[in-house]
């Protein structure tokens, strides 16, 4: 084992990330929020693999052992904790490893520096992401077909393009930048500008940017609401649209900090007892 996580439990290792996510797992039962547990863990470490290596080099390595796991659990003979609960995961509800691969492949393009020269090149970096991971759950939900498929792209595309609003800043100081490169010439800005804009000129171009962000974010939270509506059984779908409901909210904060908030380096949350809210809410809305 190369990775401290390897043994690591999914639900320590779900509740070290804080993540937003957390708070939608509560509306399942209790075997199927073991399952998404499960998934949510490998997206995780795979995400933590590249994030926390040291080198290039250490990150291929981690993502290697992880891929491995994954192959091994759907061979029926892991070797982790994670990995036995992904196994049990894939037999009992058909969770797809191809998605989860996709997972992984895309953390990789983090490795070797993304950069996306234009939308539909950032959206397929969503698509292995963000979206892979929505299909993936899909059978955990009890969700199929067609429409809950195409809701479950455009959703993670959502989420993702709110997750790179939210981190424009601490993305540019590590020196990522997802913004495609054809509206940094459009809007004439300049990507070390996303790490804190120095003058009211360049706050008002990053503003910009994050109006374009949140505008395209906003289109796919809206695609995804018509294909929701099509799902033969909308409800078993309320975990991932208590993630949709926050993530909602997370984006008109982003929206309402623009660049100041970039340049103070106030990352925008939706606090705790807002998510309760909202997941009560949703619940409400779908009954």
């Amino acid at each position: 084992m190369t990775v401290a996580a390897a043994l690591q439990t999914p639900e320590e290792i779900a509740k070290a990330s804080g993540s937003s996510f957390l708070v939608s797992f509560a509306a399942l039962a209790s075997d199927r929020r073991r399952a998404l547990t499960a998934v949510y863990a490998f997206c995780r470490v795979a995400d933590d693999a590249a994030d926390d290596a040291d080198s290039t080099r250490d990150g291929r390595e981690r993502l290697a052992f992880w891929r491995q796991e994954l192959e091994a659990a759907a061979a029926g003979v892991p070797h982790t904790v994670v990995g036995e609960r992904l196994a049990a995961a894939m037999s009992t509800y058909g969770v797809d490893a191809r998605h989860l691969h996709a997972v992984l492949d895309g953390v990789a393009m983090d490795l070797d520096g993304v950069r996306c020269d234009t939308l539909d090149q950032l959206l397929a970096y969503c698509d292995k992401v963000a979206s892979a991971v929505g299909l993936a759950c899909l059978p955990v939900f009890g969700a199929s077909g067609v429409h809950a498929e195409r809701y479950a792209v455009a959703l993670g595309r959502a989420l993702q393009l709110t997750n790179i609003a939210r981190d424009v800043r601490a993305d540019a100081a590590g020196g990522r930048c997802y913004v495609p490169a054809t509206w940094l010439v459009e809007e004439a800005v300049d990507s070390s500008w996303l790490a804190a804009p120095a003058d009211s000129g360049q706050a008002a171009a990053v503003s910009r940017l994050l109006a374009r962000l949140a505008a395209v974010a906003r289109g796919f939270f809206a695609e995804a609401d018509v294909e929701l509506g099509k799902v033969a059984d909308r409800r078993v779908l309320l975990a991932p649209e208590t993630m949709a409901a926050v993530y909602r909210r997370l984006l008109q904060r982003i929206e309402a900090g623009g660049a100041a908030a970039v340049r103070q380096g106030r990352r925008a949350r939706v606090p705790a007892w807002e998510k309760l809210w909202l997941a009560w809410q949703t619940r409400r809305r779908l009954r």
